[in-house]
């Protein structure tokens, strides 16, 4: 079961950074591609060995979802400026 769960994150950070490297290049800015390119590489790691990956996803995508938080909150206050 854990395995399954590493599959779907992988290919949602394989998706989700694909869209927002897009989103890079259409107008979101540098942060945008970076957290693009992030999230491609973590995708490719949890697809990559799922089984290692498991153990380390918690703390993985913790640290992620805080970086992509912060970043989103400075955004936020830069559109609405």
């Amino acid at each position: 079961m854990p395995t399954v769960i590493v599959t779907i994150l992988g290919v949602q950070g394989l998706v989700m950074g694909v869209f927002e490297i897009l989103g890079g290049f259409t107008g979101g800015g540098i942060g945008s591609f970076i957290l693009g390119v992030i999230n491609v590489l973590i995708g490719l790691l949890l697809l990559s060995s799922p089984v290692t990956a498991a153990l380390a996803v918690p703390l993985v995508f913790g640290v992620l979802l805080l970086v992509q938080g912060v970043g989103l909150i400075i955004w936020a206050f830069r559109v609405r400026a």
